[in-house]
C-alpha cells in the first residue's frame, strides 16, 4: 500500500485523512460487501436475527430505568413521567452503544485480521470503516425503535428530526478516528485491549446519560464540557425529544473534536499501515 507523503516526505494529517478517503472510494465496493457481511454474520444462527439490535439495548433500557428512575428516582423534568425518563435515558444510550461498540471491535481489527492484512493489496482501513458504518447501522435501527416510542409515549417528533442525519455523519468520523488511533496502539502495545474497557466505563459514567447534565457537580463541570460526547448526547436529546435546535456551541464543540480525532486517526493509521503486515 502506497502512501502519500507532502514534499518535505512526512505525512501529515490532511494527506492522510485524504488518503483514506481514497481507500474509501477506490474499494467501496469492498466496503460495502464487508458490512453486510458483517450485520449478516453478527445475527447469524439466532433465532431473532438482527431483531437483537433492538432486544438488548431494550434489555439495558428496562434496567436503567428501573435502577435509576425508580429506585434511585432520577428524573430529567420534574413533569417528566417514568416513561418519558426512559426516553431520554434511551436517546443517551443509543449513541454511546454506537460509539463504545464501534472502538472495541475497531481496537482488535487489525490483529485479528492479520490473514487480510498481510495481503499485499488490502487496504487494511476498509476493516475499521467497516466496523463503524456497521454500527451506524445498528444506531438507526435502534433510532427508529426510539423515534416509534417517541410518537407512542413522548411528545412526538418534529422537523428537527433531518439534524440528526448530519449529526450522525459526524458521530462517524469522530467514531472512525478514535477507532483507528486504537487500532494502531493496539499493533504496538497489546495491553490497549485491556486498559479500554475500565476506560469506557468511566467514560459512560462522566456522560450525561442516566442523569441530567444539571446533576454534574459544578467544580466538575470543566470535565463535562471538555467531554464531546456529553455535547453529543445533548444534541441528540434537543432535536430528537425537546423538538429544538441545540445549543450552536455543543454542535460546534463535538464538531471540530470528531475532525481532529479523525485527522489524527488517518494520519497515525496510514503512517504506520506499512509496518502492520509484520507486526500482526
Amino acid at each position: 500500500m502506497d502512501i502519500q507523503h507532502n514534499p518535505t516526505g512526512t505525512l501529515t494529517s490532511a494527506s492522510g485523512a485524504r488518503a483514506l478517503e481514497q481507500d474509501v472510494r477506490n474499494y467501496a465496493g469492498l466496503v460495502r460487501s464487508f458490512v453486510l457481511k458483517d450485520i449478516r454474520t453478527r445475527y447469524a444462527g439466532s433465532l431473532m436475527g438482527f431483531f437483537w439490535t433492538v432486544v438488548h439495548p431494550l434489555l439495558e433500557l428496562l434496567t436503567y430505568t428501573f435502577v435509576f428512575t425508580v429506585i434511585i428516582g432520577v428524573s430529567f423534568n420534574d413533569q417528566y413521567s417514568t416513561a418519558t425518563n426512559a426516553l431520554f435515558l434511551f436517546c443517551g444510550m443509543v449513541p454511546w452503544l454506537c460509539i463504545s461498540e464501534s472502538l472495541s471491535r475497531c481496537t482488535n481489527s487489525i490483529r485479528e485480521n492479520a490473514s487480510l492484512v498481510k495481503k499485499l493489496r488490502f487496504p487494511p482501513s476498509v476493516l475499521c470503516t467497516c466496523i463503524v458504518l456497521s454500527e451506524a447501522f445498528s444506531q438507526v435501527v435502534r433510532f427508529s425503535l426510539l423515534f416509534g416510542a417517541a410518537l407512542l409515549v413522548g411528545h412526538g417528533l418534529s422537523g428537527h428530526l433531518v439534524l440528526v442525519v448530519p449529526m450522525l455523519v459526524i458521530q462517524m468520523f469522530f467514531a472512525l478516528g478514535i477507532g483507528m488511533l486504537l487500532a494502531t496502539s493496539q499493533v504496538f502495545f497489546k495491553d490497549i485491549q485491556h486498559l479500554l474497557g475500565p476506560a469506557l466505563m468511566i467514560w459512560m459514567f462522566i456522560t450525561p446519560i442516566f442523569y441530567p447534565a444539571s446533576y454534574f457537580p459544578k467544580q466538575f463541570s470543566p470535565i463535562l464540557m471538555l467531554n464531546p460526547l456529553s455535547h453529543l448526547v445533548g444534541v441528540y436529546r434537543e432535536l430528537i425529544l425537546n423538538h429544538r435546535v441545540p445549543d450552536w456551541g455543543s454542535i460546534v464543540i463535538f464538531g471540530t473534536t470528531a475532525l481532529l480525532a479523525f485527522a489524527l486517526g488517518a494520519f497515525t493509521f496510514r503512517r504506520h499501515a506499512v509496518e502492520f503486515p509484520d507486526l500482526v
